[in-house]
Order: structure tokens, then C-alpha cells, then sequence
């Protein structure tokens, strides 16, 4: 009995949550995109199992350890969308708040930016993160751009400006910003602001700068 104790004692430290941040997007009118996010949290039986043990106080937040990781960027070839992905990554570098650093090694990459043709879909980009749920911190992202929608393979008319400001929206989740419905890049709905001030003081903020 009392190893089984220890070893939900230990489940529950080691307990990790997923959770997908979708800033979807439906059409309304006019091209105008309404947001439909979406929060999942997955392991939900091992938090339950865990509970059995002993009660978790979940983190409000997520973060790195520090205000950097590193990026693996594979967009298929896609021009368009490399080159919004690298000039995203430069903004959020010129902030000075969080430091991306490219690789080429998608095993050892903390954040990764790649591509999907997902017409039957209602978002443009969407991230996937993972957390430790006691402490709050990171240890993966996944960033996923629709080129449906990104590419213009749709009627929503996308600029070359939108698409930066989509990644950008995308890697300040990875980074670990939620939604804002003021005037900030984490505005939940069709792409229409680049990084504000008021992001720059968000992400010093959650990382204490």
C-alpha cells in the first residue's frame, strides 16, 4: 500500500496536461472571421487517479523556464509562408520580450511551426501546447498554419500582412499569451493586429522582466 501511495504521490507531480488553443475561424460576412477557440485539457484520468492520492493545485498560467525556446520551422517549401513565419519569429525577437532561436533539428525543438491543407476546418492556425500542470512550465508547442486559408485556396483574401500577423498570433500562445479581445496581436479573430505594446508588456509580465 504504501508503495502504491508513493507512486501516485509521484503521477501526480509528473502529471502533464495538453492543451489545444484553436483561434478557428468562421465566416460571417463581408470576410469578416469570427473566432471559435477551443480548449481542451487531455490526462484527465490520471488527474482523477491522482486526486485518489493526494489534492493538485493546478497552474492559471503556462511559461517557459525563460523567456526563450526554439523553433523548427517546416513549412513544406510553401514561400509565402516561410517567409510570414520567419518574419513573424524577427518581430517577436526585436521586442526584446521572449527569444526565438531557429533549428534544423525537429527532435530537440521546443516549438514547432509546420503546415496542414485543412479546407473541412474553421481555423488558420492553431497551437498545441504542452505544460507541467503544477508549476506551469513548458516543455513542447506545436503551431499548425492552414494553408486552405493562409494560401488563399478559399475566398478569404487573405494578405501577405494577415498571415504574419496569424503566426504571430500563433507563436504568443507557444510563448504562453491567451486571448485578448482589445487591440492586441492575441485578438481572437481575423488576424487584424501585428504585436502591440500591450503584448510586450503581457509577455515581461508573465515572465517577470
Amino acid at each position: 500500500m504504501r508503495n502504491f501511495r508513493h507512486f501516485l504521490n509521484k503521477l501526480t507531480y509528473a502529471l502533464i496536461a495538453v492543451i489545444a488553443l484553436s483561434g478557428g475561424f468562421e465566416l460571417l460576412g463581408n470576410n469578416i472571421l469570427s473566432s471559435m477557440p477551443n480548449q481542451v485539457v487531455y490526462a484527465k484520468k490520471a488527474k482523477k487517479r491522482a486526486k485518489k492520492s493526494r489534492k493538485e493545485t493546478v497552474s492559471a498560467e503556462w511559461k517557459w523556464a525563460q523567456p526563450k525556446a526554439s523553433v523548427y520551422v517546416d513549412l513544406d517549401g510553401d514561400k509565402n509562408l516561410t517567409a510570414a513565419a520567419n518574419h513573424a519569429i524577427q518581430v517577436w525577437n526585436d521586442t526584446g520580450a521572449f527569444t526565438f532561436t531557429k533549428t534544423k533539428n525537429k527532435k530537440k525543438a521546443d516549438i514547432t511551426i509546420e503546415s496542414v491543407y485543412s479546407p473541412n476546418t474553421t481555423y488558420a492556425g492553431y497551437t498545441t501546447f504542452h505544460f507541467y500542470v503544477k508549476s506551469g512550465l513548458l516543455f513542447s508547442a506545436d503551431t499548425k498554419l492552414n494553408t486552405y486559408y493562409l494560401d488563399n485556396f478559399s475566398s478569404y483574401n487573405y494578405s501577405y500582412e494577415r498571415v504574419v500577423n496569424t503566426v504571430e498570433h500563433e507563436l504568443g500562445h507557444a510563448i504562453g499569451l491567451k486571448h485578448n479581445n482589445g487591440q492586441s496581436v492575441m485578438y481572437p479573430t481575423g488576424s487584424i493586429y501585428s504585436i502591440q505594446e500591450t503584448d510586450i508588456e503581457a509577455v515581461k509580465k508573465l515572465y517577470n522582466k
